[in-house]
């Protein structure tokens, strides 16, 4: 069994031989008594130790007991302080009680009228640490509480715009596969009804249209799926060191005929002789779709200038840059959003799908995206991927 703890008390007053007595007296009811005659002697002891009780003299020479109380419940607020006085002096007393003593005494006494005096002020002690560590924990509770509510109304919050975003895809790739399969079935339906003048023109218009609006369908699909894919974590990515001019000449490549036939000026600065680490076909596709909509929503007779620049952190950011109208600021945060068409231009074929596919690919091969805009003033796509490390690595990133 482990043993009580005896409790500690300081015992002041100027008359040595009462306080030398009432230690004795003490120690034989199981305390640990210490004694001091002067309160200047008691300040330094309790700088230097620390006790339960106190039960110091009112009346001493020099600082009396209620400034006694007032400076050892500075330096200690858990310390039970009891004063000792004389009948004449009990509105002094009752003054140390307002200063902070816990009780009060009057002298002479004996034991069995000190021993309940004590036992009430240690409980009374006892209770206020409690209570101290119970605002304490309440304190923290609160906190966690007032955090866990915080935590709890993002997680809604993120609930409801995530079901948001997904009404609204829903919407919007209803009404997207609904218009080519609205063109199919209708010139589909024309030719069937064999009501129209039998020419073989005619018949091969109708049949151009319906494959047109069958490779959107399956253009469509094919994003939505890939996106998917992507953002379930099914698409594996070769991350490889690729050479950075192959890839741009790749791709000057292959979009100057789409330039060509929109009258677009395509222009490729410097081109650093750096390795990127970065699947090699999925970067292709990212650059791909980006020239490709600043040759699209450019105007007529525009320019499309390529640059590239290393960044911190080891990096390499490529900018793709055009001509064009540019963009709102409502347009610049929804840009990479699943079907948000660039500049909202419905005379340009598009899903609305390239770009969140496009910053999908660029976040799974550890890289970031974004967009410079300003109506009137063109815009600025960028891509930014981490230089390689000579390292290929098989993985599969959402």
């Amino acid at each position: 069994m482990t043993d009580v703890r005896k409790l500690r008390i300081l015992i002041v007053d100027d008359q040595s031989a009462q306080t030398g007595a009432l230690c004795d007296v003490l120690r034989q009811y199981n305390y640990e008594a210490e004694g001091c005659v002067s309160a200047e002697a008691a300040q330094q002891r309790l700088q230097t130790h620390s006790y339960d009780l106190m039960l110091s003299d009112l009346n001493m020479p020099g600082l009396d007991g209620i400034s006694l109380v007032k400076a050892a419940l500075q330096r200690d607020p858990d310390l039970a302080c009891i004063i000792m006085t004389g009948e004449g002096s009990i509105a002094s007393a009752v003054r140390a009680m307002q200063a902070g003593a816990l009780d009060y005494i009057v002298k002479p006494f004996k034991a069995s009228s000190l021993l309940p005096v004590l036992a009430r002020a240690q409980s009374t002690r006892a209770l206020r640490i409690a209570n101290a560590e119970l605002e304490r924990q309440l304190r923290l509770n609160v906190i966690e509480l007032a955090e866990a509510n915080y935590r709890l109304e993002q997680a809604r919050t993120a609930a409801e715009q995530a079901s948001t975003e997904k009404s609204r895809f829903l919407s919007n790739m209803s009404h997207e596969l609904r218009t080519p399969l609205n063109g199919i079935l209708g010139f589909a339906q024309i030719l069937a009804a064999d009501k129209l003048p039998a020419t073989q023109l005619e018949k091969q218009r109708f049949a151009r249209n319906i494959v047109q609006s069958g490779q959107h369908l399956l253009k469509l699909v094919n994003e939505i799926l890939d996106l998917a894919r992507i953002e379930a974590g099914k698409v594996p990515l070769a991350l490889e060191a690729v050479d950075l001019p192959a890839v741009l000449q790749e791709c000057r490549m292959m979009v100057t005929p789409l330039a060509a036939k929109h009258d677009i000026s395509l222009g490729f600065g410097a081109v650093p002789q750096l390795r990127l680490r970065a699947d090699r076909t999925r970067l292709v596709q990212v650059l791909i779709n980006l020239l490709s909509n600043a040759i699209k929503y450019n105007r007529e007779q525009g320019k499309v200038a390529v640059a590239c620049s290393e960044k911190e952190g080891k990096r390499l950011r490529i900018s793709v840059t055009d001509t064009g109208p540019g963009l709102e600021p409502d347009q610049v945060q929804h840009i990479f959003q699943p079907f948000n068409r660039l500049g909202r231009d419905e005379e340009v074929e598009g899903s609305g799908l390239g770009l969140a596919l496009t910053r999908r690919v660029v976040e799974a091969m550890q890289g970031d995206i974004g967009v410079d805009s300003k109506p009137g003033q063109g815009s600025t796509f960028w891509v930014e991927l981490p230089l390689a490390q000579e390292t290929s690595q098989q993985v599969q990133h959402a």
